[in-house]
């Protein structure tokens, strides 16, 4: 009898748009441990001016801060051509307009505190995968619905 080792998430790209860099630090070492290979980054502009953003699948990313934090970071990139989906870190009560938002992409919001097992799964789910890296349906292993 073999043991199955679910599979890795090596190279699959997840930027990291954190503005606190002790947040920003431990968030990048947990996504590192699940072998994502994360991008961080400590501002919008940050992460707009990289071209290698572009082909990152995800995006996690804090609403709150300056302007051109966000949901105006997600935009924009969507505007320069990104397809991904993102995970948007807000408090407790999100803005109406930024679930609106957030629906009609398929990103998802999430509190800022929620934990890592949340945030990895959200971040899964939003790729089309279980938390252990396996395809979460049928229609994301074969392409079929």
């Amino acid at each position: 009898m073999t043991e199955e080792t679910p599979p890795a998430h090596d190279g699959i790209g997840v930027l990291l748009v954190e503005g606190d860099p002790h947040v920003r630090r431990a968030r990048q070492i947990m996504l590192l441990s699940e072998q994502y290979d994360v991008r961080s980054y400590a501002t919008g502009a940050a992460v707009l001016a990289d071209p290698r953003s572009r082909a990152a699948p995800c995006i996690v990313v804090d609403t709150e801060g300056s302007p051109g934090a966000g949901i105006d970071v997600v935009e924009a990139l969507r505007a320069s051509g990104w397809r991904g989906t993102a995970i948007l870190l807000d408090g407790s009560a999100p803005a109406t307009a930024l679930l609106r938002a957030a629906e009609r992409h398929g990103d998802r919001v999430l509190n800022r505190a929620t934990g890592d097992g949340a945030l990895l799964s959200a971040i899964a789910a939003s790729l089309g995968y279980d938390r252990s890296g396996r395809p979460a349906c049928r229609c994301a292993r074969d392409g079929t619905e």
